[in-house]
């Protein structure tokens, strides 16, 4: 059985952290090392993981200070040793058969990236999401985690992730991608639970949400720095179009002054590099929701896609 690394960023998680720690103690796959990350946390975080992993010699509490998901998740990968490599979220947990099938879909597919189904877990519901093969599905949501990655794509190819920014995973997954020569496999099953935090960036509204413009961009120079980027084109400017030209748009709809103006600036900002944008292949597989508003888009309906984004920002999922 090869060894996998797991590393799991941690900022003030003392009421949820043990859950996480449990789901990884039981797992059926057992040669693994657990890397927590308490990235400066203010709370108990670092009594809570201490008491929780003081009888398993495969987990290791180290400290930094507070520098952010990315930051803390790049720390982590100073440590690995094992020869794949995943990540969970200190407020997430994942099911007892998350590592051992996530590493034999691997195996058995002579894959380099392996993903799986989640659920993202609410208050008072549970809603399954599926991965799909290729591309233009799985960039819709880059998540680090729900994934098993061999550790050579980071090590290798100097990834890691963007410090500092909102949307890391964008900035990083495709990387990923595009080093695996497409090697990517799917296990069928939601093992990884993604608990909704309502005051995650997820749900969270302001300037930031521009880092998007930095992620994209970090892709695009990674690409031609490694002479892929006329091969993956149509994925880049397909990121544009889906974080940019519909994720963006749809966050920026509840900023206070959201209007047309906003949107030409975004629209603007993709046409410069992709004016052909309207045209990407990646389109015909997104729901018709999103055909008929990127139609509207390329012919510069602006007020009419105002005037619905403010009626429907709370029944339009993104990501």
């Amino acid at each position: 059985m090869d060894k996998i690394s797991i590393v799991i960023p941690c900022y003030n998680m003392e009421k949820l952290v043990a859950k996480c720690i449990d789901s990884i103690k039981n797992q059926t796959y057992t040669n693994f090392e657990a890397i927590f990350v308490d990235d400066g946390s203010r709370d108990r975080t670092k009594e809570v993981i201490e008491e929780n992993i003081k009888d398993d010699d495969r987990m290791k509490y180290v400290y930094k200070e507070n520098g952010g998901l990315s930051s803390a998740r790049n720390f982590g990968l100073e440590f690995i040793s094992g020869k794949y490599l995943c990540f969970i979220d200190s407020d997430d947990y994942v099911e007892k058969d998350y590592l051992m099938e996530l590493y034999n879909n691997l195996i058995e597919n002579d894959s380099d990236i392996s993903a799986c189904y989640f659920n993202r877990v609410y208050e008072n519901k549970i809603d399954l999401n599926k991965v799909e093969e290729g591309f233009y599905n799985m960039v819709k949501f880059p998540a680090a985690w729900n994934k098993m990655y061999k550790s050579s794509l980071f090590k290798d190819n100097d990834i890691l992730f963007p410090p500092g920014k909102w949307f890391e995973d964008l900035g990083t997954f495709p990387k990923l991608y595009m080093m695996s020569n497409k090697k990517i496999s799917i296990v069928k099953k939601p093992l990884y639970q993604y608990i909704q935090n309502p005051t995650s960036i997820t749900h969270t509204f302001d300037e930031r949400i521009y880092h998007t413009y930095d992620m994209v961009k970090t892709n695009e120079i990674f690409a031609k720095e490694n002479n892929i980027y006329e091969e993956y084109r149509d994925e880049q400017e397909y990121i544009n179009v889906y974080h940019i030209l519909i994720g963006t748009v749809y966050r920026s709809s509840f900023i206070e002054g959201f209007n047309t103006d906003t949107i030409k600036d975004i629209v603007r900002h993709v046409e410069d590099k992709y004016p052909n944008w309207h045209e990407n292949k990646g389109i015909r597989k997104l729901p018709i929701f999103f055909k008929i508003y990127l139609k509207a888009l390329h012919h510069k309906q602006y007020k009419l896609i105002v005037f619905l984004l403010k009626l429907l920002n709370d029944k339009i999922s993104i990501s």
